[in-house]
């Protein structure tokens, strides 16, 4: 055993007192109509533009770019996109991002988000990212003056299909 390894190995078992994860029952909220709230949060929360049926294909602004999204969360608008490409830097670096998902897609809240993460390795994908992305990007300074697009795109149109 090397220095390194043995150094590491006293440090490990110094004698802490280790403990599990502790199950928390956690009461989440829930919508009657969560497909309404994730567009009510999309709206007012993220600042999204949300509208019905797939992107047209020609799209005038240029510098955008269109994306699927797994599933979306009606407790803040945001939607979970995993990378299926080698590149994700489209993600961050668009004027405007279109994103597609289906409404039968949403759930309630960020808990039954992770909990859907968790249990399907294809919000993984083969790149092992994902990201959930919330409406353009926006910052203020301290008086007050907001500024869109700053650390990614200036808009974001949600499709619900």
């Amino acid at each position: 055993m090397s220095s390194k390894e043995n150094i590491l190995s006293r440090i490990r078992n110094a004698g802490r007192e280790k403990f599990g994860k502790p199950e928390i029952a956690v009461d989440a909220i829930r919508y009657d109509d969560p497909v309404e709230q994730f567009i009510n949060a999309c709206r007012t929360v993220s600042g999204a533009e949300v509208s019905f049926g797939t992107p047209p294909p020609d799209d005038v602004r240029g510098e955008s770019s269109t994306v699927r999204g797994a599933f979306g969360v009606a407790e803040n608008g945001c939607i979970w996109i995993p990378q299926t490409e080698d590149d994700r830097a489209y993600l961050f670096t668009s004027e405007h991002l279109d994103i597609i998902v289906s409404k039968n897609d949403i759930v309630n809240n960020m808990h039954e988000a992770y909990a859907r993460i968790a249990a399907s390795s294809e919000y993984f994908g083969t790149y092992k990212f994902g990201t959930f992305i919330s409406g353009p990007s926006k910052t203020a300074d301290i008086e007050g003056a907001l500024v869109y697009g700053a650390q990614a795109a200036r808009s974001v149109r949600i499709y619900l299909i």
